[in-house]
């Protein structure tokens, strides 16, 4: 008998530190734990902005956080008539999902030549119904946990003619 408490002693004595290794589990959140201060890569923005916007006046775009402080975005709206399609470069400048940032963008509309001042007699006159422009320009980007936000100034040069024109853009959006 005096074997088995001392047996039954040496194995308590023996596991006790093992205890010291559990982990607490916290199951209030569902069984998954989130980050608040993590910035997502991959962000689906909707995205409004007047007639130079890269993304049309209403639109949409995917954008990708390639590295901690570049980000790529692709993206199409209405352009009314037409469609307007967009690509963004951007240089992020901060920390924890609150930037500046500088973007250089090429967008064009299939149908209105938003450069010329009068699109209906240019268009009658060379036959271009299509326009291209680039722009660059400077903002604001939120982007913690699954939340977005950007709002961005831009000038903008286009192929029509070199007078340069202004735009604003931006929207919110859900990150994952």
């Amino acid at each position: 008998m005096v074997v088995i408490l001392q047996t039954v002693r040496l194995l308590a004595l023996l596991l006790m530190p093992s205890l010291a290794f559990a982990d607490e589990v916290d199951l209030t959140r569902g069984g998954r734990r989130r980050d608040e201060n993590r910035v997502p890569t991959l962000v689906l923005r909707a995205e409004g902005a007047n007639e130079f916007g890269p993304f049309g006046y209403v639109g949409g775009a995917l954008s990708w956080l390639a590295g901690p402080h570049n980000e790529l975005e692709l993206g199409a709206g209405g352009g009314f008539p037409g469609l307007q399609l967009g690509f963004a470069a951007r240089q992020l400048f901060g920390e924890q999902g609150q930037f500046l940032l500088a973007e250089l963008s090429l967008a064009g509309n299939t149908r209105v030549d938003r450069g010329h001042p009068n699109p209906l007699i240019n268009a009658a006159a060379v036959g271009q119904t299509s326009s291209l422009w680039t722009s660059l320009g400077i903002g604001f980007e939120q982007r913690t946990d699954i939340f977005d936000l950007s709002v961005a100034a831009d000038i903008v040069f286009t192929t029509a003619d070199l007078t340069p024109h202004w735009c604003v853009h931006g929207g919110v959006g859900f990150g994952f």
